[in-house]
């Protein structure tokens, strides 16, 4: 192949990249420059334009994907800016999918290949969907800080009124909570609890947490806003819960003999009960991680320094 063989190589490999629409222009204004270029080495070096000029003309300009990439930027499959929540729901999906497994090896990385694949495909949409519609349902739109240090009065009370009537009240007396939402049509002693177990320390601990998570809400919505050490005792409160939850979802045993003891009077009760422990533990958890990120993140700038405040100190 000569100088020129070598050129049209170059210009069709780069071309291969491009949307068809761009091929031909970029081509030829590609091939104009390249052919400019060679002849100026060949006249600098004294020599005629040959293979080996040609293809040290070629390594300096780089790969045909990196040219095609100069003249039309490819976009990737997932944004930059997606980055981050990519990584938060992959991680959190294998986190969930290894405790629904309980320990199996191989359905756990199984199922994590099959998640991440969702997840790569989710975004991808998502990139896609934005690019198209940039000012459409992606684009930007104003919203309220979430947990504001003023504001938030009744989203907090009624948080609090929803803790107390679901789920604090059916953890308190599940039968008369049963009843009540049946109008006396469920079956009777279906769900009363063991004298051990309303006498237990797991039972105190954890009716302790749910107070202590209404009480924030209650201080939240008499001050009328979230302050730093509400967002922080809201996220202990909460790690406190679902840690209490998840111990719900084994078998009980009492604090110093270590006894087991089982939480309904019914037989069979407490083996279909302990998943729905471990569900309601999983669910708080995770979301508490996700507060925890939230307030990682959280951005609370300065106030504005007035000019006269300036010039005063």
């Amino acid at each position: 192949m000569n100088a020129n063989d070598v050129i049209e190589s170059y210009v069709r490999d780069v071309a291969r990249y491009l949307p068809r629409d761009k091929r031909n222009d970029v081509a030829m204004e590609l091939r104009a420059l390249l052919h400019e270029e060679l002849g100026a080495r060949a006249a600098a070096a004294g020599r005629p334009a040959d293979r080996a000029l040609a293809m040290e003309l070629l390594a300096d300009f780089g790969r045909p994907v990196q040219v095609a990439t100069r003249y039309h930027p490819r976009n990737p499959l997932i944004e930059p800016e997606d980055n981050h929540n990519f990584a938060i729901w992959t991680v959190v999906g294998i986190l969930a999918l290894a405790v629904h497994n309980d320990g199996q090896a191989e359905m756990q990385w199984l199922e994590a290949m099959h998640w991440i694949g969702i997840m790569f495909v989710v975004f991808a949409m998502i990139g896609w969907a934005r690019r198209r519609q940039p000012a459409g349902k992606f684009g930007w739109r104003p919203r309220t800080q979430d947990k504001p240090a003023h504001g938030g009065r009744w989203p907090a009370l009624l948080a609090a009124a929803g803790t107390v009537v679901f789920p604090l009240a059916l953890y308190l007396s599940p039968q008369a909570y049963w009843d009540a939402a049946t109008f006396g049509r469920g079956v009777a002693g279906g769900l009363l609890q063991t004298p051990e177990f309303l006498d237990s320390w797991q039972r105190t601990a954890t009716i302790g947490w749910f107070v202590l998570v209404v009480a924030n809400y209650l201080v939240v919505g008499v001050q009328d806003g979230w302050k730093r050490w509400n967002r922080q005792l809201s996220l202990v409160a909460h790690v406190g819960l679902g840690l209490m939850l998840l111990a719900h979802a084994a078998p009980l045993v009492t604090l110093l003999d270590r006894e087991p003891f089982a939480i309904f009077v019914a037989a069979g009760a407490d083996e279909v009960a302990r998943p729905w422990f471990g569900v309601a533990a999983a669910i708080t958890l995770l979301s508490t991680l996700y507060e925890m990120y939230r307030e990682w993140v959280r951005v609370e700038p300065a106030p504005a320094v007035s000019p006269d405040a300036t010039a005063a100190r």
